[in-house]
């Protein structure tokens, strides 16, 4: 085998013919993304004075929305089919194209915001989300109206409202821990649930199928634990890092990459829900 369908085997195959990442795509994947993001993306904007913070995390959501958002058209075969070849338009709407394109638009237009926020009255933070925020509706109401399976997109919302508010609450009232009062560690927390709730469902009572090799083998022997077993991680990385991670803006910066973790394949996996199979 040579090196160029070795490379196909990693990387191309997945995207081609579909099915899973293999496991050693996911770790190279997983490696860059964590590299690229604490060692390139968080250096460059703390020194441009970009505080990551529950203000900031707000504003990234449409961001994260607007990619997921592109993903289910993809899925609903209404833009290019899917490439491995990045000269093709097929392959900036699949993993990882898509977030390349997304973070490279998100990117650009915080740093544009921000620079417009010296010029103008406004914060940069409303010119960030409102750039997101105005694409996304428009394509999340065409979503929307082809929707088919609404009992199962409403539910996998209930069951998240409904996890977080007893977590919330038996959490404040079993511990004297700050953790769960935390309004940006609450929103963390609710990424990671919408993260692992609509996959649950839609692998477990839809006939769905799971595209990560972990989660997969959970879902596959036991399915609802996914769902505590995400809930737990997030809950203990969260301590961690309010304990040990002393510079505050890094603390934040954490926290971000956590949400958009949940964030990312939750949302697409929630809206993906509403379309009929």
């Amino acid at each position: 085998m040579d090196i160029g369908e070795l490379l196909y085997d990693i990387f191309g195959k997945r995207i081609a013919e579909g099915g899973q990442f293999s496991p050693v795509e996911y770790l190279i994947y997983g490696a860059i993304m964590l590299a690229l993001a604490f060692f390139v993306i968080f250096p460059v904007l703390d020194r441009r004075g970009i505080k990551f913070d529950l203000r900031f995390a707000m504003a990234i959501i449409p961001f994260i929305l607007l990619g997921s958002l592109i993903h289910v058209l993809e899925d609903m075969a209404l833009i290019p089919t899917q490439s491995a070849n990045p000269l093709e338009l097929g392959f900036w709407f699949v993993t990882p194209g898509i977030w390349i394109l997304v973070a490279t638009i998100t990117i650009a237009t915080l740093v544009i915001a921000k620079y417009l926020e010296s010029k103008t009255k406004y914060s940069f933070h409303l010119l960030f989300a409102a750039t997101g925020l105005i694409p996304s509706i428009l394509i999340m109401l065409f979503i929307m109206s082809n929707f088919g399976n609404w009992p199962g997109f409403l539910g996998s919302l209930a069951i998240v409202a409904g996890i977080t508010a007893v977590a919330v609450l038996g959490f404040n009232k079993l511990t004297k821990l700050k953790l769960l009062r935390d309004k940006f560690n609450i929103l963390v927390t609710v990424s990671q649930l919408i993260g692992s709730v609509p996959t649950f469902i839609a692998v477990e009572f839809f006939g769905y199928g799971e595209q990560h090799p972990i989660s997969d083998i959970i879902l596959k022997f036991f399915p609802f634990s996914f769902v505590l077993i995400k809930l737990g991680l997030v809950l203990l990385i969260l301590h961690y890092v309010d304990i040990e991670i002393e510079n505050e803006n890094l603390r934040g910066f954490i926290k971000i990459v956590v949400l958009i973790l949940g964030l990312a394949t939750g949302l697409r996996d929630l809206f993906r829900l509403g379309i009929p199979a």
